[in-house]
C-alpha cells in the first residue's frame, strides 16, 4: 500500500480544520478565532481605515468661522457630507458584508467580538452622512445589543450626539447620565469625549457655566493634542462671553504655546486684545504692533487694525480708534466679513455721536456687504434708508445755503469763490486719479491691492456740495429710494418685466442734466465743473428765486426734524432743527407744524417727569405761541384739547395698517379691488391722513391696467389735489416718464388712441373671445358680471366661460367673455346673448357695442381703444355671413 506523504495529509487536515472553522453556528474555539480574525483583518479594518480617512477630509477641509464660538466638534456641511457620502456608504457596505458573514449568534449572545465594532463603524458612518434616523437607529441597537461589551458605552454617547442634533436635548442628557454612572467604564473608554460632549449639550442648551467646567475637564484629561488645542480656544472663547476676561487671555495664550495650526494661533493673539477689558494693554499693543510687521500676516492686518481699535475704545480713544478703523477698512485685502464688522463699527460710532451723514454712508456700505442672516441686517438696512432720508434734507439745506451765500457775493468775490472752488475740485480729482491709478498698477502686478473705503474719510461735511462727497451716497440714497435695491442686470429699471404701464419707463436720455447739476461736459470736452457758469446757474439772485430757495430750506429742515424725531428718536437734534426753522423764518409754511412739534416734544419730556426747564421753553410756552398765532388751526385744536390727540394716533394707526393692506393687494396686481377701494376711501373718508397716498395708489392701479389715458388722467388728479407734497413730486415723474414715451412713440401725449382704421384688424377663424363695452355712466360693473353669469349656468352650464372686466378708457370699461373654440362658436354665443329676454334685461337692450373678436383683434383694440373701427370692421366681416 502506497503511503500517503506527510505534507500532504497535513494540508488535508488544515482544509479540514478550516472548513469546520468556516461555520457560524459552531461555538468552537477554532470557528470563533476563524470569524474574529476575518472580520476584523478583512472587513472591518478597511472600513474603519477608510472612514477615518474621510471624517479626517471633512475636517480639513471644513473653515471655521472665528466670528462665532467654534464647534467642539466638526461634523461637516451638508454639502460635505453629500461629498463623502459615496466613501462612507462603502463603509457602510464592508461592515454589512462582515455583519452578514461572520456574525455568531449562537443561543443570542454574539460570539465574534468584532460584530460590534462593525455596528459602531455603520452607525458613525451614518452620522457623517447626515442620516440621523439611521445612526440613532444603530447606536440604540448596539447600546441594546451589545451590553457588557467595549463599544456598548461608546455607542450610548454617539447617540447623544446623534440626539442633539435632531435637537432632542432631554433625551441626548438621560443618555449621558445613563454613561456616568456606570462604576466601571471600558479601560479605554474616551472620558475626554464623554465630557466634551456633556459640554457641547449644556452649550446647545444655554448653560455656559456648566459647559465651561465641563469642558475644562476634557481639556485636562484628553490625551489628543489638536482637541486639546482647540477645545482651549473654545474655553477661552467660553470665557470671554461670561467676562472673565483674565481667564480667557490667558487660555488664548495658552492656546499660542501649543503649536495650533495658523489660524488658531493668529485668532488666539487677536483675540487676546478683543478679550481686553482694563489694564495695562501696552504688552498686548505692542504683539499687534509686532505682527503688522509680519508679512505673513498681510491678509489679516485688517483685523488687527481692528483689534487695535477696540482697545483704544475701551480706553476711551476715540479718534485714534477711528483712525485704526478706517485704516483697517483701507488695508483689507479679501475678507469682506471684516470689512462689514469694520464699516458697521465705526458706522455705530458716528451713530452714537450723532454724527448721521458719516453713520449713513457706512451703514449704507456696510449693508452691500453684510450677509442677510446677519442679525442685525436689518436693523442695518433700515438705519441706511433713515439716515439717507436725512443726509437727503441735510443736503437740500446745505445746497441751498450754498447756493445764497455764492449769490450774496459781489461779482468780483464770487468770481474768485469760483476759482477757489475749482482749484479744490481739481485736487480733489487728481488724488482720485492717483489713487486709481496705483490701484491699477497693483492689480497688474499681481497682487492683492488694499482695498479702498468705499466712503470717504471724514464725511466731508461743510464742503461745497458740487463736489461734496457725501453727494455720492446721496446719489445712491437717490437711486435706492426711487429704484429701490436693484440688482445689476440688463433692463434694471423694469422692476416688472410683465408689461404694465407703470413699468414701461423709457431710458433717460443720456446727459440730460438734473436739478442736482448732473456733470457733464462742458466747453471743448472739458468736465462741466470747469466752467464758472455751471456754478452760477442755480443761484437764487431774484427775489423770487430767493424765495423757493427758502422754502425748499424750511421744508428740509422740518423734515430733517421729523425724521429725528419719529425715525430716530433723536429730540435733541430734533429740536435743533424745529428751533431753527422758527428761528429762521418767521412764516414759511412750516412754521406752525414746527412749533406744534415742539409743543409735543416738551409735552412729552413734561410728563416723563425727568424734565427740568432751564431755559423757558416748556410745553405751554409754545402752545401760547400757536393759541395766539393761528387760533384756527388744527394745531389750536389738538393743543386746547390733547384728548383728540390720543384719538388722533390711534386712528392714524389703522388707517395706516388699513393703507399697507390695501398696498400689499397693489403688490398683487389685484388692481380692480385697489381701485375700489381707494374710491371707497376717497369719497368715505375726506380726513383720512393718508388721502394723497390713496389717490397714488388707485393712479397706480390705473396704470396696472395698462390704461394709459386714464393713467395720466389719475396722475394728473393726485398732482393738482396734492401740490407740493411727495405724492404730486411721484405724480408728476410719472407724468414725466409718459410724456417721453408718447414722444418716442411719435403719438400725441395728451391722446391715449393710436390711429387707426378697420383694415388694421385681420380675419381669424381660430379662438375667439366676446366682447362688451360697458361706459362707466351705465351702472355698476359687477352687476353687469354677475347677470352674464347667471345666464352662462342656465344656458351654458358645461362650459367654463371666463369673465373678466379691464378699463378700457376713461369713460368704459370692457366686460371679455372667454374662450370660445373659433369663430362659429363665439358668433353662436353672440346671437344668444343678444337674443335673450329677461335675464340680460339692462345689457343687451342698451345699444352698447358687443362682438366677437379674435385674441389678436382683442390686443389690437385694446391698443388704439377705436371701439367704431372695430365695430365696422365685425358688422363687414362677421355679421354678413350669419
Amino acid at each position: 500500500m502506497k503511503r500517503i506523504p506527510v505534507h500532504l495529509a497535513a494540508l488535508v487536515v488544515l482544509l479540514a480544520l478550516l472548513a469546520g472553522g468556516c461555520s457560524k453556528e459552531k461555538d468552537r474555539f477554532l470557528n470563533r478565532a476563524y470569524h474574529r480574525l476575518t472580520s476584523r483583518d478583512n472587513g472591518w479594518f478597511n472600513a474603519n481605515e477608510k472612514l477615518k480617512e474621510t471624517v479626517d477630509g471633512i475636517e480639513r477641509a471644513y473653515i471655521d468661522d472665528f466670528d462665532k464660538m467654534l464647534p467642539l466638534f466638526v461634523y461637516g456641511t451638508e454639502d460635505q457630507a453629500k461629498g463623502a457620502g459615496g466613501d462612507l456608504e462603502k463603509c457602510i457596505e464592508k461592515c454589512s458584508l462582515v455583519i452578514e458573514r461572520h456574525s455568531m449568534d449562537i443561543k443570542g449572545k454574539q460570539r465574534n467580538s468584532w460584530i460590534d465594532d462593525a455596528y459602531f463603524v455603520i452607525g458613525r458612518s451614518y452620522f457623517y452622512k447626515r442620516a440621523w434616523f439611521d445612526a440613532q437607529r444603530t447606536f440604540d441597537y448596539i447600546g441594546r445589543r451589545f451590553k457588557d461589551q467595549d463599544r456598548q458605552y461608546e455607542a450610548k454617547v454617539w447617540l447623544a450626539r446623534t440626539l442633539m442634533e435632531t435637537e432632542q436635548y432631554a433625551r441626548a442628557q438621560s443618555t449621558l447620565d445613563e454613561v456616568k454612572e456606570v462604576k466601571e467604564l471600558p479601560k479605554r473608554f474616551p472620558h475626554d469625549e464623554l465630557a466634551a460632549v456633556q459640554a457641547d449639550l449644556d452649550l446647545r442648551r444655554g448653560k455656559v457655566d456648566d459647559a465651561i467646567m465641563n469642558l475644562e475637564r476634557a481639556v485636562d484629561i484628553t490625551k489628543d493634542r489638536q482637541r486639546r488645542v482647540r477645545w482651549t480656544f473654545i474655553l477661552a472663547q467660553l470665557y470671554q462671553v461670561k467676562g472673565m476676561d483674565d481667564r480667557s487671555i490667558a487660555a488664548y495664550k495658552q492656546v499660542t504655546r501649543m503649536n495650533p495650526p495658523y489660524e488658531l494661533a493668529f485668532h488666539a493673539q487677536v483675540f487676546q486684545a478683543l478679550a481686553f477689558d482694563r489694564g495695562d494693554s501696552k504688552a498686548l499693543r505692542k504683539m499687534l504692533n509686532r505682527m503688522l510687521r509680519d508679512d505673513k500676516h498681510v491678509d489679516h492686518f485688517d483685523m488687527i487694525h481692528y483689534a487695535l481699535a477696540d482697545i483704544d475704545l475701551k480706553e476711551n480713544k476715540d479718534s485714534s480708534a477711528i483712525a485704526h478703523l478706517k485704516r483697517s477698512a483701507y488695508v483689507s485685502t479679501n475678507d469682506t466679513r471684516q470689512k462689514a464688522k469694520t464699516w458697521l463699527r465705526l458706522a455705530d460710532l458716528y451713530f452714537d455721536d450723532r454724527a448721521y451723514p458719516d453713520a449713513q454712508l457706512y451703514y449704507d456700505s456696510t449693508s452691500t456687504l453684510l450677509a442677510e442672516e446677519h442679525p442685525r441686517f436689518e436693523e442695518v438696512a433700515t438705519r441706511a434708508e433713515v439716515l439717507g432720508e436725512l443726509v437727503e434734507q441735510l443736503n437740500i439745506i446745505a445746497r441751498e445755503d450754498s447756493l445764497q451765500q455764492l449769490a450774496g457775493m459781489d461779482p468780483e468775490e464770487r468770481e474768485k469763490a469760483i476759482k477757489r472752488l475749482i482749484r479744490e475740485r481739481e485736487k480733489a480729482e487728481a488724488e482720485k486719479e492717483v489713487a486709481e491709478r496705483e490701484a491699477r498698477e497693483a492689480e497688474a502686478a499681481g497682487t492683492a491691492a488694499p482695498a479702498r473705503p468705499a466712503t470717504p474719510a471724514g464725511g466731508g461735511s461743510g464742503a461745497w456740495y458740487f463736489y461734496n462727497p457725501q453727494q455720492l451716497g446721496r446719489g445712491l440714497s437717490e437711486f435706492k429710494k426711487k429704484w429701490g435695491n436693484r440688482p445689476l442686470e440688463d433692463d434694471w429699471r423694469r422692476r416688472d418685466k410683465s408689461g404694465s404701464a407703470i413699468a414701461q419707463e423709457e431710458p433717460e436720455e443720456a446727459g440730460e442734466p438734473t436739478a442736482e447739476g448732473t456733470e457733464g461736459e462742458g466747453k471743448e470736452g472739458e468736465p462741466e465743473w470747469k466752467d464758472p457758469g455751471f456754478y452760477l446757474k442755480d443761484l437764487p439772485t431774484s427775489d423770487t428765486a430767493l424765495a423757493a430757495s427758502n422754502a425748499k430750506i424750511c421744508e428740509a429742515m422740518y423734515r430733517s426734524g421729523m425724521i429725528y424725531k419719529e425715525k430716530l428718536k433723536d429730540t435733541d437734534n430734533a429740536i435743533e432743527s424745529f428751533e431753527t426753522l422758527i428761528n429762521r423764518f418767521e412764516e414759511c409754511r412750516f412754521t406752525p407744524e414746527s412749533h406744534y412739534q415742539m409743543y409735543r416734544i416738551y409735552l412729552a419730556r413734561e410728563k416723563s417727569g425727568s424734565f427740568i426747564d432751564f431755559g423757558g421753553s416748556t410745553s405751554q410756552a409754545y402752545a401760547n405761541i400757536i393759541l395766539e398765532r393761528w387760533p384756527d388751526s388744527e394745531f389750536a385744536r389738538l393743543v386746547r384739547d390733547p384728548s383728540l390727540l390720543e384719538g388722533g394716533e390711534a386712528r392714524r394707526k389703522v388707517e395706516a395698517a388699513e393703507y399697507d393692506q390695501l398696498y400689499r393687494e397693489f403688490r398683487q396686481r389685484n388692481y380692480l379691488l385697489v381701485i375700489s377701494t381707494c374710491n371707497q376711501v376717497i369719497t368715505n373718508e375726506p380726513r383720512n391722513h393718508l388721502l394723497g397716498k390713496y389717490h397714488l395708489l388707485k393712479a397706480m392701479a390705473i396704470g396696472g391696467t395698462r390704461e394709459l389715458s386714464a393713467f395720466r388722467t389719475a396722475l394728473q388728479e393726485v398732482k393738482d389735489k396734492f401740490p407740493a407734497t411727495e405724492e404730486a413730486k411721484a405724480a408728476e415723474d410719472l407724468l414725466a416718464v409718459l410724456d417721453r414715451q408718447a414722444t418716442s412713440e411719435g403719438a400725441p401725449a395728451e391722446q391715449g388712441k393710436a390711429p387707426t382704421n378697420a383694415s388694421s384688424f385681420r380675419m381669424d377663424q381660430g379662438p375667439h373671445y366676446i366682447a362688451l363695452i360697458h361706459p362707466n355712466s351705465a351702472g355698476d360693473i359687477n352687476t353687469v358680471k354677475t347677470k352674464i353669469s347667471d345666464f352662462n349656468r342656465r344656458y351654458f352650464p358645461g362650459r367654463n366661460i371666463l369673465i373678466e372686466n379691464t378699463i378700457l378708457d376713461a369713460e368704459q370699461q370692457v366686460v371679455v367673455l372667454r374662450l370660445f373654440d373659433d369663430k362659429a362658436a363665439a358668433m353662436a354665443y353672440y346671437h344668444q346673448f343678444l337674443g335673450d329676454v329677461g335675464m340680460l334685461g339692462g345689457i343687451n337692450d342698451q345699444g352698447h357695442p358687443i362682438f366677437a373678436i379674435s385674441p389678436d383683434n382683442y390686443a389690437q383694440l385694446y391698443k388704439n381703444k377705436d371701439v367704431d373701427a372695430y365695430a365696422a370692421f365685425f358688422t363687414q366681416n362677421y355679421l354678413p355671413k350669419q
